[in-house]
């Protein structure tokens, strides 16, 4: 038995002894299918310039690419980032891919506040799905504290908790999405904050109407008030006959 395992390992050392070409041959293609597969996979070289641009594994895996913010489009609050690959290649042109802060209606003042904070800033944004002009996406960006310490900012959560957009109603397939989820009771609870710290535009505009009518009756009753003294001022001047 021992004779013929010794066989059969010297017939096979032999064997790769002869062939050693045909074998690195076969390794080195091996290796090279496997490099083609993950390039295709990872996209490293790829500048994102419109939705269809995005592998649809990429919405699955909710895989973080990353760009910068050129501008803000006010019509539909769409974000035109510049997207940066993982190999920055220089001849490849970029472009600007269109994205929405995913779950979230933003109001005026929060545009204004995306124009001041995000213009040419650097974030990460997550894919969640693919309309025909935009992408959805969970966008992260990195600010500092006042010891210059790095936190990560979720943008759709900060612009909820400080009242400036609200959680909009969401649907299948995305109601049965785990970390879709996730995110969307993070809106949900920045939304309470919201409201019970009274943040938002409807608590602006209360007072501020309030305000206005409050100062209308002021200016009214001052207007009144002059009205009255002019007329008691004109009332004593002696009046002059012309004979």
């Amino acid at each position: 038995m021992m004779d013929k395992v010794s066989n059969a390992f010297h017939n096979f050392t032999t064997f790769m002894d002869n062939n050693t070409r045909g074998v690195q041959f076969g390794c080195y293609s091996v290796a090279l299918v496997g490099l083609t597969v993950a390039v295709r996979k990872v996209r490293p070289f790829s500048k994102f310039k419109k939705p269809s641009d995005i592998p649809n594994h990429f919405l699955r895996e909710r895989r973080e690419l990353v760009g910068v913010v050129d501008r803000i489009e006010p019509h539909g609050t769409l974000l035109m980032i510049r997207h940066k690959p993982l190999i920055n290649v220089p001849f490849i042109s970029s472009g600007h891919l269109p994205i929405k802060i995913s779950g979230i209606n933003v109001s005026g003042l929060g545009c204004n506040w995306l124009q001041a904070v995000l213009s040419h800033e650097k974030v990460t944004f997550i894919p969640i799905s693919k309309d025909k002009n935009y992408v959805q996406c969970q966008v992260l960006f990195t600010q500092k504290d006042k010891q210059q310490k790095e936190y990560i900012v979720n943008v759709g959560e900060k612009l909820v908790k400080i009242g400036f957009a609200v959680p909009e109603l969401i649907e299948k397939p995305l109601l049965e999405d785990t970390l879709y989820m996730r995110y969307y009771k993070l809106l949900q609870k920045a939304e309470k904050h919201a409201q019970y710290k009274k943040l938002g535009l409807k608590y602006y505009i209360k007072p501020t109407k309030q305000a206005i009518f409050e100062l209308y009756q002021l200016a009214f009753l001052l207007s009144r008030y002059s009205y009255s003294a002019l007329n008691k001022g004109l009332s004593k001047i002696p009046k002059i006959y012309v004979s």
